[in-house]
């Protein structure tokens, strides 16, 4: 009988999405990153832990250079305009929440104040539940990749952005996706 890994939950974890550092398994993760990256390594999968930020995350790398065409395994999820315009939003204003808080490790923002980023560019609708209803949607599949946290606040709906939007879309790719979003605005 095989004798389980014990770092084996971890593992199947990582499969199934990002670890952030209020995981309990967070400490055990960073104890047994070598052999957890080593055994990704060995299946074409690439282990990211950014310990400063509080994440950890699977990549798959594009290897046009190996004989051996591997199925996909981490997920590619497209987003709708209204999702990608959030993202954009969402790291640009974590990006400045870091630059004037530094001492802060939580970037919490209500609905109310994502709606209000968001209706900037929404300007000329003038059916605002419309409008309204197509930012909840883009927060709901935000939410669902995990840029966005809901918390537990009774007095006002309330989310953490999550670092990781950080690592999923770099200083570099903000920029391309601005200029997609600009070249998409000014076609419709």
């Amino acid at each position: 009988m095989n004798k389980q890994l014990p770092y084996a939950s971890l593992i199947l974890k990582l499969l199934q999405g990002v670890i952030y550092y209020d995981d309990k398994q967070w400490e055990r993760l960073i104890s047994y990153a070598v052999p957890i990256r080593r055994h990704f390594a060995d299946i074409g999968l690439r282990l990211h832990v950014d310990e400063t930020e509080g994440y950890a995350y699977l990549t798959q790398p594009d290897d046009e250079n190996s004989d051996v065409r591997l199925p996909r395994l981490v997920r590619r999820i497209p987003l709708t305009y209204d999702a990608t315009l959030l993202c954009v939003l969402l790291r640009e204003n974590l990006q400045q929440f870091d630059a004037h808080s530094p001492d802060e490790t939580r970037f919490i923002l209500s609905r109310a104040q994502i709606q209000e980023m968001m209706r900037l560019f929404f300007a000329e609708q003038t059916d605002m539940t419309k409008v309204d209803r197509r930012i909840d949607r883009a927060i709901s599949q935000i939410e669902k990749i995990s840029f966005l946290k809901k918390l537990n606040n009774p007095d006002e709906e309330s989310y953490e952005v999550r670092r990781i939007i950080k690592a999923k879309i770099s200083a570099d790719v903000l920029v391309d996706i601005r200029d997609q979003l600009q070249e998409y605005a000014t076609k419709e």
